[in-house]
């Protein structure tokens, strides 16, 4: 990657912590929709999330997405993520978070975040970014449609 990708890295995992450090927890509630107008300004239908994808993958965001849904969630598998260094400076315990080092999640994803909105369009609903989980160049994301406990338990118990 050239250096000027490396500081766009960079920068978005630091402003992220500092969120961190700012609002704790709940930093991931306010970065939601990060992203998702600048991407849905390129489609002709931002809720359509097959048109989504395909505008992701041509774009290089991204090599593949798998998107599943039920009543209650959103399930993502990304493949090659275009913002996978800023995901592995959380998961590789190289987030200092109040001059801690832990195992964070990442607090926004700005591919997820556009498939929120789209869901959000379609069904007036706030969707909710769920722990991250990673499994080598892929990004296994959840999204609740409802901020039921049957959701939040899904993911964390």
């Amino acid at each position: 990657m050239s250096v000027l990708g490396d500081f766009k890295d960079s920068l978005l995992f630091e402003i992220q912590k500092e969120f961190w450090n700012e609002r704790g927890k709940g930093a991931r509630y306010r970065l939601t929709m990060v992203g998702a107008d600048f991407i849905g300004k390129n489609l002709k239908n931002p809720s359509d999330k097959k048109e989504i994808v395909e505008y992701l993958k041509k774009e290089g965001f991204c090599s593949d997405i798998e998107l599943s849904e039920n009543e209650f969630t959103i399930d993502m598998k990304v493949k090659d993520c275009a913002f996978i260094q800023v995901r592995d400076k959380f998961m590789d315990k190289q987030a200092t978070f109040v001059n801690v080092v832990i195992d964070q999640q990442p607090l926004s994803c700005p591919i997820a975040n556009v498939i929120m909105r789209a869901e959000e369009i379609v069904s007036g609903l706030g969707p909710e970014l769920l722990p991250i989980q990673r499994d080598g160049n892929v990004c296994i994301v959840g999204m609740g449609k409802m901020g039921t406990a049957e959701v939040l338990e899904k993911f964390e118990g």
